[in-house]
């Protein structure tokens, strides 16, 4: 981000870059609260139980439902990996995908997934769209086992701030990764997982649910840890420093 501002835009002097953080609403639950959510949420209800024997993860993604996330690839990647699930890779759980989100290309969105779903081509994934209370968005995240981002970044700078808020609950995430920018967010094996093609998203859902869990376990401690970083934790010993208002 600062070196574009330099070499691109020219600009003179110092160039500190102040990253969004998490608003207080997004955080990791415990188990007990985690229980209650998906129980009670009308979205997972009916799999609670599967969720949190594991025999099912929760996947979720939000979106604008605009041209700068190309969601089919997510779709194409939750086929491989039903297609995995039935035959060469049984002990595979079932993925129920949960997509937030208001705008233009949900209705076309939402047919295909209909005729995908009559060509039987979802076996072991379901898939949800939903619009939720920034609350109950907040608890989804906590609950998921995965977030999705699908964010492209036109500029190659922009970070996605559904990614900071999915890092904020404690939710690893895996996540486009093919933009410059990308690793000041979201560092590969330690918080998350990047993928540049729906294989790519695929396999990275094949390793992470297989029946090793420890990556999985190891990115939820590492999205917690970069999660904990707060907007004082942030803007003070930057712009704090920088304004004089903080030693």
């Amino acid at each position: 981000m600062a070196r574009q501002l330099k070499n691109i835009w020219h600009v003179k002097g110092l160039v500190l870059p102040l990253h969004d953080r998490p608003f207080p609403q997004f955080q990791p639950i415990n188990d007990f609260q985690r229980r209650k959510f998906l129980a009670q949420c009308p979205e997972t209800a009916a799999f609670a139980g599967k969720m949190l024997s594991g025999k099912m993860r929760l996947l979720v993604s939000s979106t604008s439902w605009t041209p700068d996330e190309d969601f089919s690839l997510l779709l194409d990647a939750l086929i491989s990996y039903s297609e995995l699930a039935s035959t060469t890779h049984p002990s595979l759980p079932d993925i129920f995908a949960i997509i937030t989100g208001k705008g233009p290309q949900k209705d076309a969105f939402i047919s295909r997934i209909k005729l995908l779903e009559k060509e039987a081509r979802f076996g072991k994934v379901q898939i949800k769209t939903a619009w939720l209370s920034s609350a109950d968005y907040a608890e989804l995240l906590a609950s998921a086992d995965i977030g999705v981002s699908l964010h492209t970044s036109s500029s190659g700078v922009d970070l996605p701030m559904k990614v900071v808020d999915m890092l904020g609950a404690g939710l690893p995430v895996a996540g486009w990764d093919n933009f410059e920018a990308w690793p000041e967010l979201v560092h590969e094996g330690v918080n998350g997982r990047g993928f540049r093609s729906s294989a790519g998203l695929s396999d990275v859902l094949v390793d992470l649910f297989g029946s090793d869990t420890s990556e999985l376990q190891s990115l939820r401690h590492g999205a917690t840890l970069e999660g904990r970083r707060r907007w004082d934790d942030e803007w003070d010993p930057v712009a704090g420093k920088l304004l004089g208002l903080v030693e």
